[in-house]
């Protein structure tokens, strides 16, 4: 009886198995079946429509779109053809190219050859060096891209408008040697002693010997110092020297010790990224001997300040410097230039 019970019991269930199968067939599934391999979703991107030449400005009706599996789309393919239209190719694009950042540039001409520092430049400016030293140039700390101010310091001198040299000029003596009727008079000139001891005078008087005396200069013309901020906001292209062709760093190759690198140079001049017109004032500046200085100015800062120049008269009044009264002692020893302090050992 339970012999049979049991017989009874597994056909039951062979049967609710094979009806179960048999429903499953019936509506198309198959339970033995894999899950199919969902499709990955598809992106449009931007591909060249017409072919473009080198250079040439990307228009909106040279490029299409393709749809690819979002899988294989990389970062730098373009899916927005707004982001390229009126930039420039970089190289020769051909039709049905996939179009990517690498390949377009803001400017054309940027894969001409020529300097990677030309690259830096906008258009309308140009790059000129000028000497530099340890304390015009913030004490090296300067570095390439930041944004600087220029300070000119030149001398000024008095000079004979005719002769164009350097005043006082230099006297001679005018001899008459008497009229002869019915002629002009006859003149004969001569120089005195010639050099700084002719140098031409004035006449003063005496106001305790009530005398005039006609006095001449101790010494050479004292140029006349003046400095003034010449040009603000400009761009540091580069500090020092450019590398030389043949100059680049060398690659390690592998299995042998890394090149010993070399001592860095003090630079001794600085590259700045100014109008051509400014470019022209520099270089006369340079020619006449003018010193400049450097100043450093915050990354986000466009002010722009208009200066007055510095010069004695300025600083005496400006900073209230009082000129020193002519005293009847004085301090010792004699001061008669300026030095830095030292500590006494």
């Amino acid at each position: 009886m339970k012999r049979g019970s049991r017989i009874l019991l597994f056909l039951v269930v062979v049967i609710i198995i094979l009806i179960a199968v048999f429903f499953l067939v019936s509506r198309g599934g198959n339970p033995f079946a894999k899950e199919p391999t969902p499709t990955p979703p598809l992106v449009s991107i931007v591909i060249v429509g017409q072919p473009i030449n080198r250079d040439d400005q990307i228009l909106a009706e040279s490029l299409s779109s393709m749809q690819i599996p979002q899988p294989n789309v990389t970062e730098k393919m373009v899916t927005n053809p707004q982001v390229v239209i009126g930039k420039y190719a970089m190289f020769p694009l051909a039709q049905g190219l996939p179009l990517t950042m690498d390949m377009i540039s803001e400017r054309p001409g940027m894969n001409q050859p020529g300097s990677e520092a030309a690259r830096i430049i906008s258009p309308g400016l140009v790059a000129i060096s000028v000497p530099i030293s340890r304390l015009s140039m913030l004490t090296y700390g300067i570095r390439d891209g930041d944004r600087v101010n220029v300070i000119a310091t030149t001398l000024f001198i008095d000079v004979d408008a005719t002769f164009q040299s350097k005043l006082p000029n230099f006297t001679a003596a005018v001899t008459g040697v008497g009229f002869v009727p019915d002629a002009l008079p006859v003149l004969s000139t001569g120089i005195v002693s010639g050099g700084e001891a002719s140098a031409q005078g004035r006449a003063e008087l005496d106001p305790t010997l009530n005398q005039a005396l006609y006095l001449v200069p101790s010494e050479s013309q004292r140029p006349r110092l003046v400095s003034q901020m010449i040009l603000q906001d400009i761009q540091v292209l580069h500090v020092g020297n450019f590398t030389l062709p043949g100059q680049e760093p060398q690659k390690p190759v592998e299995g042998q010790p890394a090149p010993t690198p070399a001592p860095p140079s003090i630079p001794d001049a600085i590259t700045l990224i100014v109008s051509p017109q400014d470019a022209v004032a520099l270089t006369y500046l340079m020619h006449a001997g003018t010193k400049f200085n450097l100043t450093l100015r915050a990354p986000d800062d466009t002010t722009r300040v208009e200066t007055e120049a510095a010069t004695l008269q300025y600083l005496l009044s400006q900073y209230a410097i009082p000129v020193p009264a002519k005293l009847p002692y004085v301090m010792e020893p004699s001061i008669t230039k300026l030095s830095e302090p030292t500590a006494a050992p």
